[in-house]
């Protein structure tokens, strides 16, 4: 969703920051941002602004997530507020690792260092250090992608919901 509680001025900031400092990743930086929303005219024109139009897509609303989750190499959440978000839970499903705010229900989600990098909202590099650390360590990116997958299939999935239900209906009738 396009909507400024999502803050994706933030990241194409961040990715106009990496660019000025790493000029050689000119080539290859590639931001993909999927969704519409109020922002889109705007984002599109900041964009421009930054220089980026030729390093961002915006895809609009899409029903391919899966398709397109596979194509990334990092998920950036910049939310400046967010419940427990799906998009995350299915970045994670998808090996991915996982770039995002600390607030709301994201470090519930995310063990910072373990299955992604969590960075602090009021830290005015902190989006963009994350990303360079990712774009510097590719092994870094692939151990994260792995753990946080592990980790949506044991918390997160259906058969892990379903359990930790049996488990809970056990315990009360035991209690009884």
């Amino acid at each position: 969703r396009l909507d400024p509680v999502k803050n994706h001025a933030a990241l194409l900031r961040a990715v106009r920051t990496i660019l000025d400092q790493r000029p050689e990743l000119d080539a290859a930086l590639r931001l993909t941002v999927v969704g519409d929303g109020p922002q889109r005219g705007a984002l599109e024109a900041l964009a421009g602004e930054l220089g980026l139009l030729r390093h961002v897509e915006f895809t609009g609303t899409r029903d391919d997530t899966a398709s397109i989750l596979r194509n990334l190499d990092v998920f950036v959440l910049p939310s400046v507020n967010e419940g427990i978000s799906n998009t995350i839970l299915e970045a994670m499903a998808s090996g991915l690792p996982v770039l995002a705010a600390r607030v709301g229900g994201n470090p519930e989600l995310v063990v910072h260092g373990e299955t992604g990098l969590l960075y602090e909202l009021d830290a005015a590099d902190g989006l963009a250090a994350g990303l360079q650390r990712y774009l510097d360590e590719p092994g870094l990116r692939h151990a994260h992608g792995t753990a946080g997958r592990r980790r949506a299939q044991e918390n997160f999935s259906l058969d892990a919901m379903v359990q930790r239900y049996l488990d809970i209906y056990d315990e009360l009738t035991c209690a009884a």
